[in-house]
Parts: structure tokens; sequence; C-alpha cells
């Protein structure tokens, strides 16, 4: 079966050419625009209604799509739809969508071009163009959301076909391209950049008057039409046509020159850490994790992810393994932050940094993610490179920024599993035991200090809760305050109020940092933390839930899902029962907004046990 989007929408199955009413069209549209990816329902409902969709839309596109698998079942393709919540993906090859054909020509023309073979790359180019039977994609389906997208992609034709224009005219094709240029620039007469490679390709064809006079067309229609003179490149030609100038204009345009990739050795890591501490079990269940496939021959790449909630040492962890991994990846390291769910960065952005880090200058990086993609595994087919991926907020994120091979090997870490990388090893991060958070501040503050206020040291790391952060920030904390003694930290860091805005430290400001997370959650997962924190207890089992919130236990089990998902209780057994806990530097600031809850009225039924004062016998709750 054949799928053609550059041009009208067809269809052409077994049986012949197929037909779809225009609902239909649209639907198949827009998963042709995106093969092999999941396309949600929503985005199904606003391509084919926009802004005025009915209450049953969402069903309407069910229907849809069952008639379009009908169709293309009984024009022999019984399997192209497969339903992915939240939404429909259709399963295509190059060679059944002329839209990836496309993309991997394009793909293959600039990596011949960067290889110097110029030639070559032209040819690859050509068959590009050639798939397209119009210049306006999908012409037909009537709907804004797929006709803005088939304006972006015609926008890549015509970009596409500059750069096949100055492959050509870099390897001496200007008398040949003459022709065929002015037909371009009189159907795109606002397209400098064409209208420039017109004016070069007379110009070295000896024809310079028509040269000159490409331009003071092209001046008189910006002018009159839009108010504005020519771009710098143009006014540039028309000097140097003027001036005599022939070597500039003979010598192949710089973009046409062969782009070569050297072989760049990135070293993308931070810096260790000289205080690190502890996690020794963790560190060698990552080596034996990263080393164990290749060591059994197996060809699949080897994936670690380091997940926990926040502040527990994630990022600190595996930048350290990837230091001390440096000898088994002889052709570098890349690292990068992905920004988690708050704020996830964008994987072509993250791509191109690679790509420019691996040696590949930035005019030759592809424009789409999916050549990116291809270029990245490309270059990395036959290297050892160990990829870091800090804090990422899904599988989706993360999928094209995993090399293709096993000679590779790649560091994850973030706040919850990532259920899409399937045959990864998931290692969970823990707080530091009590013997590790006084080894921490030891090596932060001084032994001596310890020595001489160990019972108020140990009280101080049992108060931080075990999270790294916290430890690190109480420490420099009392290096910045060198006349204090630990009790009077221990007594500022009692007070909920204060707590937080006491362990800011260096321009770190915590309540900030706490308070992102927190305006991430839904408000019954606030009003759920709030409530826990009150808790005498620091453990807290499942069907307490409903009852602290006073709601139905399926809205009470999503509350608790999604502080899960977000990584921010710690879950263990005990006596055979799953329990969580809310610990470290969450739980001061739930505590914080728990009492002001409290002070207007509002309790909840979590039974609540404060110290009143530094002095309780309870002694501090941990941050």
């Amino acid at each position: 079966m054949w799928f053609r989007v550059l041009g009208p929408l067809e269809v052409v199955g077994t049986t012949g050419h197929l037909s779809f009413p225009p609902r239909q069209r649209t639907t198949l549209a827009m998963l042709l625009l995106e093969p092999n990816r999941v396309v949600t329902v929503e985005r199904l409902v606003d391509a084919v209604w926009e802004n005025d969709p009915p209450p049953t839309a969402k069903e309407q596109v069910r229907i849809c799509v069952s008639a379009i698998r009908r169709a293309l079942t009984a024009g022999g393709r019984p399997d192209a739809i497969v339903t992915r919540p939240p939404g429909y993906s259709i399963q295509c090859t190059d060679r059944e969508l002329d839209l990836l054909e496309f993309n991997d020509l394009v793909a293959n023309g600039r990596r011949l071009l960067g290889q110097g073979r110029p030639h070559d790359a032209a040819d690859a180019f050509r068959d590009a163009l050639r798939l397209w039977r119009d210049a306006v994609p999908l012409a037909g389906v009537r709907s804004p959301l797929v006709q803005s997208i088939g304006t972006q992609l015609a926008e890549r034709r015509l970009a596409v076909l500059e750069e096949y224009v100055d492959v050509r005219l870099g390897v001496g094709q200007h008398h040949e391209l003459t022709t065929e240029l002015a037909e371009l620039v009189a159907a795109n007469p606002f397209r400098e950049r064409l209208r420039a490679r017109l004016m070069i390709a007379l110009y070295r064809s000896g024809r310079q008057a028509e040269a000159l006079h490409t331009y003071r067309v092209g001046r008189q229609l910006f002018v009159e039409q839009l108010g504005l003179e020519p771009g710098v490149e143009l006014r540039r030609l028309e000097r140097a046509i003027l001036a005599g100038e022939v070597a500039e204009l003979l010598e192949p345009e710089e973009a046409a020159r062969p782009v070569p990739v050297r072989a760049a050795v990135p070293r993308l890591l931070p810096a260790d850490i000289g205080d690190f501490t502890g996690r020794r079990d963790l560190i060698e269940r990552v080596w034996s994790a990263l080393r164990e496939p290749r060591d059994a021959g197996s060809r699949a790449l080897p994936v670690v992810v380091i997940t926990g909630r926040p502040w527990l040492g994630k990022t600190t962890l595996a930048v350290h393994v990837a230091h001390a991994l440096d000898g088994e990846y002889p052709d570098g390291q890349l690292f990068a932050r992905l920004g988690g769910a708050a704020s996830p960065a964008d994987a072509g952005g993250v791509l191109a940094r690679f790509l420019n880090a691996l040696g590949v200058p930035s005019r030759a990086v592809p424009d789409t993610l999916e050549e990116r993609t291809d270029m990245y595994r490309n270059l990395l087919s036959d290297r050892r490179v160990l990829v870091v991926l800090d804090d990422a907020a899904s599988g989706q994120q993360v999928a094209p920024l995993l090399p293709g091979g096993p000679t590779c090997s790649v560091i994850l870490t973030s706040r919850t599993r990532l259920a899409a990388l399937g045959g990864a090893t998931t290692l969970g991060i823990g707080p530091l035991d009590a013997r590790e958070s006084v080894e921490l501040l030891a090596k932060a503050v001084g032994q001596e200090r310890v020595d001489t206020e160990a019972a108020d040291i140990s009280l101080l790391a049992d108060l931080c809760a075990g999270e790294p952060l916290a430890l690190r920030l109480a420490a420099g904390r009392l290096k910045s305050q060198p006349h204090w003694p630990v009790r009077d930290l221990i007594l500022r860091l009692y007070d909920d109020h204060r707590r937080l805005t006491e362990l800011s430290y260096g321009g770190l400001d915590l309540v900030a940092m706490v308070n992102e997370i927190w305006q991430g959650l839904s408000p019954l997962a606030q009003r759920l933390l709030r409530r826990v924190s009150r808790l005498d207890d620091l453990r807290f089992q499942g069907w307490m839930c409903a009852p602290l919130l006073d709601v139905g236990e399926q809205d009470a089990q999503d509350a608790l899902t999604e502080l899960l998902d977000a990584g921010l209780l710690d879950i263990e057994r005990q006596d055979g029962q799953v329990v969580f806990q809310l610990r470290g530097l969450l739980r001061a600031f739930a505590r914080r907004l728990a009492a002001e809850e409290s002070s207007s009225g509002d309790t909840g039924r979590a039974a609540v046990r404060v110290p009143s004062d530094a002095q309780n016998q309870r002694g501090p709750d941990p941050v």
C-alpha cells in the first residue's frame, strides 16, 4: 500500500485508489503527518472541528478511525492503524509513505555532502524533490490544522530546494540552473535566497546585465508590495557585480561546500564533587548493569535509570559514576539536563548540541528530529560513548536521544520509572544512612568540628533526613557562620516557617525550588501532602488517604498515585504492608503550609503532634 501526502492525499491499495469522505480524510491526513507516532484523540478532534467540536466529537473520531481501518484492511493493510492511548498511530515505512521517503533522502543527501560527495548529494536531493506532486501538500483536505502543518512542509520543501541549488552551483552547474531558477523565482518572487542564486547563476554564465536586472525587478517588487528594501545578501551581490568583484561570485557558495564532520571526542560531563559520600552498593550495581550485557555478547544498548524523590543526589551519583568509567568510553561522554516534567527540554535541541559536540557543524545539523536522530545514531554506531541524561520527564522524551547500538551506554536520572524504556535497569536511590550523613558533614565542615560537637552533628544529620542537598546546605550555613555552635543551627531549623529559608544558601532559594514542584501538583495532591505532613507517624498506608482528605476512595487513590508518579514519596514494606513516607525538604514545606491551613480551621482528619519547642523529648522532626 502507498500513502501520499506530498500533494493531494492519495492512498493506493491492492484494489486501487481508496477514497474517503471529508472527515475521514482529515483524520487520516493527521495520522500520516505524524507517522509511527501517537496522535492524541484531542488533536484529531482539533483537526476535524477546530474550535467548535460537538459533545460527541471523541466518539465520532473513534468511528472515523474504525471506518479508515476497514477501508485499509480491504486495500491490503489490516494492521496499519494501531490504538495506543491516548490516541492512534499509523505504522508506515519509507517505502509506503512519501513523506518518510522524502525525509530519508534529504538526510542521506546531507550525509553525502558531509562526506565530501556533492554530486551524490545532489542526486539524493533531486530524488527527494521529485516525490512532490504539488507545491502544496494535502491539497483538498479542508482543515485549518492540516493546512497549517502543510504550510510548514511546503516551507521545508523550499529549504531543501535551496540546498539542492547550492550544491549544484557548488559543482559548477550554473548553466543548467538558469532556466530552472528563473521559473522558481517567478513562482516564489519574495524568496530572496532563490533570487540570489539566480543572480549568481546568471553572472557565472556571463549574463551580468540579466543578473542586475533580476535584482532590480526584485527590489521594485519588495518596495512596492512590502515597503522593504532587499536583504543583506541581495544588496551584497548587486554591489559585487557592479564592482566587478568576480572572484567572490565565482567561488562555490559556502553552503554548497562539503561539510567536514571531524571525529570529535566530546567531554560534556559536569565536574565531579570532592565530597562524594557513600552509595558504594549503588555504584557497583550501575557498573554491573552497564558491563554485563556487553560481556555477555548482547546487542542491546545498556541503559541504567536511577530513580528517586528530589534532592537525594541522583545527578551527583550519575556524574560521579560517569567520571569513574571514563577509561571504558574512549570516544567521550555526552551530558544533557532534560528539565523534568516541569520544563522538559526539547529533544531536537539536545540532539543539535550533541551533534555539534560530535563534530557536526551547525549548518550541517538536519532540520527535523528524525533526521537528527538518524545522524546521531549513525555517528555513534562504531564509537564507545557514555551518554548521561539528567532529570528525564518521560520515555518519549528520551527515546530519540538513545544511541542505536551496544557500543555505547546510557545513564538516566528521573524522579519516576520510565515505563517506555523496555530492558532498562532501574535502580532506586534512597537517603543516606546516619553514618554516611555524618561522614558527608565531616567532609564539608571539617573533622575537628565533628569531633568537638559529635552529638549535635548527629542530631543535625538526622534533621536533614539523609538528603545530600539538605546536608550540604546545612554544612554551607555552618561554614558561613563559623562562630555558630551546631546547636544554634538546629534550633533555627525547628521552625517549619524558617527551615527552608535557613537552608537557602549561596544563591540557592529552596523555597522557590520546592514551590515549583508544589505548583505542579493538583489541589487534591497538595492537600494530601499537607494532611500527611501532620501525621504523628512519618509512615502512612494507602487506606488512610480517603479519610484524611474526606473524599471517595478513587479520588484519594488518584491523589496518592499523582504523588508517587512525581517521585515525592518513599515506599517500603513494613510487616508485609506497603507504607509510604513524606520526608525531607518537601515535608518541611508541606508542614509549613499545613500550619497555615490549621490556623484557618481546615485541619482534615490528621492526628497532629508538632513539637512546641526545640527541647521536646521526641527531638526534631527530619526536614
